[in-house]
């Protein structure tokens, strides 16, 4: 796994899973209380997040700790068969890529202070076993005491995915049938929305409702730089719409005249790009599980703040060149 870590006392036989239907939180995979007792013990200051709360909690005399980053992935596409393979023209195995990216992260100086996961988890239909099979994959993250944070995908089946997590339900719906949320990390604020509409229907759709609790969500805090997460993309051509996210115009409106959003990141397409709205960044993550096209990478990307922006690293895993196009500084609008 690269650079060998230390960990806390043998953990439980499963972890706590945090998550709320709206709630203002996002769909958390955390590790469990003793993990992060065990992680001020030895390594003086950790993160937790949850519950709608967020903060640093620092060993007596400890200082305080830089920013750190955020490891963002996308479109892993688990199979419950472990030998499951899918794309074009070569075949890809998904365990076996999630795994890889997993690893990678592991093995950087430092351990990132949350993970997303942007949505289409499931390979295909989203079966309970698909889930149990990504959990497995995952694992190690939570068990070194990185947060994960999920949004859901037009491949992921809402049910399917909760019966298996059997979540805790510690609240009202903020936003009826889709999971939503708010967490910070690393000095950011990250919001994850729902565009799941149906599932195995390819477009997307965030609907009023929760466009509102987005608003209502962003001018809670102002000042705080925040990226905001859906899964699919806003349509680069207008005949590409339906198979996109249908109401992006209406999130963007949303978006453009809160200065404090930074970036708006997601999935989707399986394509690695970065692009520009009126000094909003739009990026779009590559996929883990496989491209829809050869010249396209699989891997993650290594988002790490600072004061006026952020640097995000692509860290490919598919044996191509490590840099495509390799570490971009993003400026942050005013705001």
């Amino acid at each position: 796994m690269g650079v060998e870590r230390t960990r806390g006392p043998e953990r439980a036989s499963r972890s706590r899973i945090l998550i709320s239907k709206g709630c203002n939180v996002p769909i958390h995979l955390m590790p469990t209380r003793r993990e992060f007792l065990s992680g001020l013990a030895v390594g003086g200051a950790s993160t937790i997040l949850g519950g709608g709360l967020s903060g640093r909690l620092l060993a007596a005399g400890a200082e305080e700790e830089p920013p750190g980053y955020i490891a963002l992935l996308a479109d892993t596409h688990v199979d419950a068969d472990p030998l499951a393979e899918a794309g074009k023209p070569n075949k890809f195995n998904m365990s076996k890529n999630l795994n890889a990216v997993v690893a990678d992260v592991l093995k950087q100086p430092g351990l990132p202070k949350a993970a997303v996961v942007v949505g289409d988890l499931a390979h295909s239909v989203g079966t309970a076993a698909d889930y149990e099979r990504f959990l497995s994959l995952i694992r190690p993250l939570r068990e070194f005491g990185v947060p994960v944070h999920l949004a859901m995908g037009n491949h992921d089946d809402r049910d399917h995915f909760l019966d298996v997590l059997k979540p805790e339900k510690d609240g009202p719906d903020a936003v009826e049938s889709r999971y939503v949320g708010a967490a910070e990390a690393a000095g950011l604020r990250l919001v994850v929305l729902d565009s799941l509409e149906t599932p195995r229907q390819v477009g997307g759709r965030l609907h009023e409702p929760q466009l509102a609790w987005l608003a209502k969500t962003l001018d809670a805090q102002p000042r705080t730089p925040t990226l905001v997460m859906v899964h699919h993309n806003p349509a680069l051509k207008q005949e590409d719409a339906p198979h996109c996210l249908a109401d992006a115009e209406a999130l963007l409106a949303v978006l453009r005249p809160r200065a404090q959003v930074k970036a708006l990141v997601f999935g989707h397409t399986h394509t690695w790009s970065l692009r520009g709205d009126a000094g909003l960044h739009l990026v779009n993550l590559p996929a883990v599980g496989y491209p829809f096209a050869a010249e396209q990478p699989i891997g993650w990307c290594r988002l790490e703040p600072r004061t006026d922006g952020a640097t995000i690293e692509l860290r490919r895993i598919d044996g191509g060149p490590e840099n495509t196009p390799g570490r971009v500084d993003l400026k942050w609008r005013a705001g």
